[in-house]
C-alpha cells in the first residue's frame, strides 16, 4: 500500500485536534475533579490528623486525670483510714475512761456500803455491849454506890475549873426567882447527903436556889444535876452512853 502524505497529515491533524479536545473538554474537568478530590483528601487528612492529635491530647488528659483521681482516691482512703483509726482510738479511750469511772464508782459504792455495814455492825455491837454492861451494872448497883458517887460529885463540883464554874454561875444567874435546881439520883439519898449535895451546888453557883430531888433509876448509880441550861452529872448511865456514842439526854 503506498504511503499517502495527505492522509498522514490529516491523521496528525486529527490527533492534535483530539488532543486539544481532550485537553479542553476532558482533562481539565478531570484534573479539576482530581485537584478537588486531592484538596478534599488533604483537608480530610488534616482534619483526621487534627482529630488524632485531639484524641491523643484527650487521651493524655484522661490518663492524667485518671492518675490524679487515683492519687486523690488513695489520699482519701488514707485520710479515711486515719480518721477511722483516730475515731477507734478515741472511742476506746472514752470506753476505757467510762469503764474506769464505773469501776471507781462501783468500788466507792462497795467501800461505802462496807463502811456503812461495818459502822452499823459496830454501832450494833456497841449498843449490845452497852445494854449488856448496863444490865450487869444495874444488877450490881446499890444505894451505897450512889452515895459514894455523890461524894465524888461534891468533890468535883467544889474543884470545878474556872471556865466550868463561870458557865454554872451564868446559868444560875439566868434562872428566874421561882426556878429550882433539879437533882436526879439513881437511889434515894438520906437527908444529910441531900443537904451536903445541895450546899455544894449552891456554893459553886454562887446563888441560893431551892433544890429538888427525884429518883431516876435509869441512871443506874450516881447523880445528875440540872441548873438552868447547865448540866452536871456523875452516874454510870451517862458514862456508858458517852463511851457507846449514844446521847443519854435525848
Amino acid at each position: 500500500m503506498p504511503f499517502d502524505w495527505t492522509t498522514f497529515a490529516l491523521e496528525v491533524l486529527n490527533f492534535f485536534v483530539l488532543v486539544w479536545i481532550l485537553k479542553h473538554f476532558f482533562y481539565r474537568p478531570v484534573l479539576a475533579v482530581l485537584d478537588e478530590r486531592q484538596a478534599r483528601l488533604s483537608a480530610e487528612r488534616q482534619q483526621a490528623e487534627q482529630m488524632r492529635n485531639d484524641a491523643a491530647a484527650l487521651k493524655s488528659q484522661y490518663e492524667a486525670r485518671l492518675a490524679d483521681w487515683q492519687r486523690e482516691r488513695e489520699q482519701s482512703r488514707r485520710l479515711l483510714d486515719n480518721q477511722l483509726t483516730q475515731a477507734r482510738t478515741s472511742a476506746m479511750e472514752s470506753l476505757k475512761k467510762r469503764l474506769a469511772d464505773e469501776e471507781a464508782k462501783a468500788r466507792a459504792r462497795a467501800e461505802a456500803l462496807a463502811a456503812s455495814r461495818e459502822g452499823t455492825l459496830r454501832r450494833e455491837a456497841l449498843r449490845d455491849a452497852y445494854r449488856a454492861t448496863a444490865a450487869m451494872l444495874k444488877r450490881l448497883a446499890i444505894p451505897e454506890l450512889t452515895e459514894r458517887i455523890a461524894e465524888v460529885f461534891r468533890e468535883d463540883v467544889a474543884t470545878l475549873p474556872d471556865e466550868r464554874r463561870t458557865v454554872l454561875r451564868n446559868a444560875a444567874q439566868a434562872l428566874g426567882v421561882s426556878a429550882t435546881v433539879d437533882i436526879a439520883v439513881a437511889h434515894r439519898l438520906a437527908g444529910p447527903e441531900q443537904a451536903l449535895l445541895s450546899a455544894a451546888l449552891v456554893q459553886a453557883a454562887d446563888r441560893s436556889l431551892p433544890v429538888t430531888f427525884k429518883e431516876a433509876p435509869e441512871l443506874i448509880a450516881g447523880v445528875r444535876a440540872t441548873v438552868g441550861e447547865c448540866l452536871l452529872h456523875a452516874n454510870l448511865a451517862d458514862e456508858l452512853a458517852f463511851f457507846s456514842g449514844e446521847n443519854p439526854h435525848g
